[in-house]
């Protein structure tokens, strides 16, 4: 099974980046973040256990269709001297699938290293309406000029292209100088996003941040390719309140909404390594996935306790964020980026799937498939 449909080259490596709030040695000019660097890591024997599991699955749940319809990244976190390892194993996992809601951890993410770059002007200035000149003067230009495929696209104002600053912040007096913090209206459409996984709320997150922001900082960040149009990427509001603006999927055409597998589980491996924007922010955002996945309403289709009619596996769900909806033939799919964890031994692992059947059996199977994997795995020299 080749996993490696559609892969590009990731950067691996230390890539250097901006260091938060660092100030004196950032350029204000440009909001976006450096890029990331890839936490995964390829894992022959993990990329066997799962590929043990994936052909189990097709004899356990003769209904599935063969090949096995889903693509997948498995990621075992391990705990080492120098901190946390990501090993990955994976099927299609370069692939740009039509993802749905999952999608709107793009938006999340985008949010907060929002958040980072306006804090780092903040800490300048005394007055909020000198803060959010200048904001509109030195990033908008340089935000307006990110994505060509958003500025040059029919029906789409600049204004509506653009972050809404007064609308997403709060300023309080610190020292002379400002802190920004989410105005709670705003906060409360990112928590109700995630958690409720409401559509009316992401619409409001979406225009308020402005999808020329939310894809700049995915590009930038490196969780977006454009030469190749593959990535985390998020320009439809899931109430067609503004125009979208597409990019090919293997298995819908040209969507708003689209990642690939290895993309969204880096950027999840970072939240669980507390590197994604800055520690702080990364907490925030594992807080909102964490509730999501305890008591959101959307349960995560891993978690046979909140949908029993799946199969009891020996794992728990601790993060998740899931997408349903139709293809355009009328299909339904499912979508998911999760963090699950085993009990014996203690182990997390992310796992990221996309272009799931929503029937009993294609979710019976993604919960052998993650079991399996992990049993596998562990039992392995």
């Amino acid at each position: 099974m080749d996993g490696r449909s559609g892969y590009r080259p990731h950067p691996s490596g230390p890539v250097a980046r901006a260091d938060p709030g660092r100030g004196a040695d950032r350029d204000r000019v440009n909001p976006f973040p450096t890029p990331y660097p890839t936490l995964l890591g390829d894992d022959p024997a993990l990329q066997t256990a799962l590929d043990t599991a994936v052909s189990e699955a097709l004899t356990q749940f003769p209904g599935l269709a063969h090949p096995f319809r889903a693509a997948i990244s498995f990621v075992a976190v391990d705990q080492t001297p120098d901190g946390l390892d990501f090993r990955h194993a994976g099927l299609r996992y370069g692939d740009s699938y039509f993802t749905a809601s999952l999608a709107k951890i793009g938006a999340l993410y985008a949010a907060y290293e929002l958040l980072r770059s306006v804090n780092a002007v903040a800490g300048e200035v005394a007055m909020p309406q000198e803060l959010f000149t200048r904001l509109r003067n030195e990033f908008d230009p340089v935000i307006d000029a990110s994505v060509p495929a958003i500025a040059q696209a029919p029906g789409l104002t600049r204004a509506q292209r653009l972050p809404k600053y007064e609308q997403i912040f709060a300023t309080a007096p610190t020292a002379g100088a400002l802190v920004c913090s989410f105005q709670p209206g705003f906060q409360d459409n990112l928590n109700k996003m995630i958690i409720k996984g409401s559509n009316d709320t992401a619409a409001a997150v979406i225009q308020a941040l402005g999808y020329s922001w939310i894809n700049g900082a995915l590009n930038a960040g490196g969780f977006f390719f454009p030469p190749a149009a593959t990535g985390i990427w998020l320009a439809g509001t899931f109430t067609g309140s503004l125009p979208a603006v597409r990019i090919p999927s293997v298995n819908d055409g040209m969507v708003a909404q689209a990642s690939t597998c290895f993309d969204m589980a880096n950027l999840y491996a970072h939240i669980v390594r507390r590197t994604l924007v800055d520690p702080g922010s990364s907490q925030f955002m594992h807080a909102l996935l964490a509730t999501s996945a305890s008591v959101g309403d959307d349960p995560s289709y891993l978690d046979f306790t909140r949908r029993p009619a799946l199969p009891p596996r020996d794992f728990g769900v601790l993060d998740s964020k899931i997408g349903h909806a139709p293809l355009k033939t009328g299909i339904q799919v499912n979508s998911e980026a999760a963090v699950v964890e085993s009990s014996d031994p203690v182990q997390q692992f992310v796992v990221v799937f996309q272009d799931s059947l929503d029937d009993l059996d294609s979710l019976s199977a993604l919960g052998y498939i993650v079991d399996r994997t992990i049993k596998l795995s562990q039992s392995s020299p």
